[in-house]
């Protein structure tokens, strides 16, 4: 299944660029110079299957040579900050250890992540963000000035969703620009 949000004719024309409706023609041409737009992909991975399965359905079907290509990992230490309580304390070292253990991971994903790109044979770079991932995704969309953000779907289902939230409700939700969302 493939869900695109698009919110404004600016986004409509992001979209028809990485649709192939549309030739992407930048102004400059319009205005009779000849300079063919760069697209500007930021692709959001959580180095899980479906993430993977995302990226390859972007390689196969829309990545063309030429795009710049963002791949962005998102490192998210949150639930570490509301371990322990006034009657339950948390040692500090173990939380550590977690902080360390999950920038470990975190730096081996992207590095997964690098292979990816080099075996499905694309022209790219892989950024290692922290925060909370939604965000940080539509932040660095925004400053890379990307056409249109790909994001894998999970499936999870409506209650652990409503509980927990969806990194890909999130950004179709906030992003000023096409979201394309791979649900394998």
């Amino acid at each position: 299944m493939l869900r695109v949000s698009v919110k404004s004719r600016d986004a409509l024309k992001s979209f028809e660029l990485f649709s192939g409706k549309k030739e992407s023609i930048s102004k400059q041409k319009m205005e009779g110079q000849s300079s063919v737009e760069k697209r500007v992909i930021v692709v959001a991975m959580d180095g899980s299957t479906e993430a993977e399965s995302a990226l390859l359905w972007f390689a196969n079907n829309i990545y063309k040579k030429g795009d710049e290509v963002v791949v962005v990992h998102c490192l998210h230490h949150t639930a570490h900050y509301t371990m322990g309580s006034v009657w339950a304390p948390v040692d500090a070292q173990a939380v550590a250890r977690a902080f360390e253990e999950e920038s470990k991971h975190a730096t081996k994903v992207c590095s997964q992540l690098t292979d990816l790109l080099h075996k499905y044979e694309i022209v790219g770079k892989v950024m290692q963000l922290q925060g909370d991932p939604g965000h940080q995704i539509v932040t660095t969309a925004e400053e890379c000035r990307a056409s249109f953000i790909v994001v894998g779907c999970r499936g999870i289902g409506v209650i652990r969703r409503t509980v927990l939230g969806s990194v890909s409700d999130y950004i179709v939700h906030h992003s000023n620009i096409p979201v394309l969302v791979y649900r394998h």
